[in-house]
């Protein structure tokens, strides 16, 4: 059954402790990088370790987790710029323990926004996230340039590679967007679909070499781990579960919950991007430049 939200034990927490939300942005691109699957399972493995998530889901229609998991929203975040629902309507309790919010809509609808309704948007925003342990991005890779990604508002931004040559491409697109453009220098990255941890080493200082030379040594990547090529993996995303829940004995759920395990012992970040508002303003941003860039393209 789903949680109600928030539960009673994260209620308890907020008693004994000062709540610290961590957000996490997951970015992957083309190749089969996984990344959806990565955050789905991530969160419902942070979940089983009692943490309150939720997933901000920026990807619509066939791509976004909703979806994935076989989940009909009740509202959409039009429905809530419209003042038809309220935000936390549109949050989905899936049956794994995590929570999922998408944040998808039409640039222009965002872009219209005034000061006093973004400011509704930013508060909603705030309260909805304010008992949360951590906040998964699953996050549309940043290689459009001027567009500001919700990458730049996390804590910590994970780039997901996969062995192709589109994932490696993509993967230095990102970060050279964001360390040249917004001044990001650490960058954290996870390997998927690789046989070994030598290939995942492999692939991870092919990134590292290239960022390095060519954006400088200031930018520091770390490898945080691999998640193997499992055909249990892929059953279970056709299943609509994750694999944990699915076929808990496989070689990437051993992989899921390893990488669970070593994040909920992460330091805590040298500075905080901005408080969980900052998600909100960062979505107009993009949202208006989206949109004019629409109104401006050549037909």
């Amino acid at each position: 059954m789903p949680k109600r939200w928030p539960d009673q034990a994260a209620g308890l927490r907020q008693l004994v402790a000062t709540p610290s939300c961590r957000t996490i942005s997951l970015s992957g691109g083309r190749g089969d990088a996984g990344t959806t699957s990565l955050v789905i399972n991530l969160a419902a493995a942070l979940a089983d370790r009692q943490r309150q998530v939720v997933v901000l889901d920026e990807f619509t229609g066939l791509h976004n987790i909703a979806h994935r998991l076989h989940l009909t929203p009740r509202f959409e975040l039009e429905q809530v710029i419209r003042r038809e629902a309220r935000l936390l309507d549109t949050l989905i309790e899936s049956q794994y323990g995590f929570g999922i919010l998408p944040i998808a809509a039409p640039p222009h609808l965002l872009a219209q926004l005034n000061d006093n309704e973004q400011r509704r948007l930013a508060s909603e925003f705030a309260q909805l996230t304010e008992s949360l342990d951590y906040l998964l991005l699953d996050t549309r890779p940043a290689v459009a340039q001027g567009v500001p990604s919700l990458s730049l508002a996390a804590d910590d931004v994970v780039i997901v590679l996969s062995n192709r040559a589109e994932s490696l491409t993509d993967a230095y697109a990102t970060i050279k967007q964001l360390a040249t453009e917004y001044a990001r220098r650490d960058f954290r990255v996870l390997v998927n679909r690789v046989a070994s941890l030598g290939e995942a080493m492999t692939l991870f200082d092919r990134v590292r070499v290239v960022a390095q030379q060519y954006l400088g040594e200031e930018i520091q990547l770390k490898l945080i781990g691999y998640v193997p090529e499992d055909e249990w993996l892929n059953r279970a995303t056709r299943l609509g579960r994750p694999v944990l829940e699915a076929f808990p004995d496989a070689e990437a759920s051993a992989a899921i919950r390893q990488l669970a395990d070593a994040l909920l012992r992460w330091a805590p970040p040298r500075q905080a991007q901005g408080n969980m508002a900052s998600f909100i303003y960062r979505l107009i941003e993009s949202s208006r430049l989206l949109a004019n860039r629409i109104d401006h393209a050549p037909y």
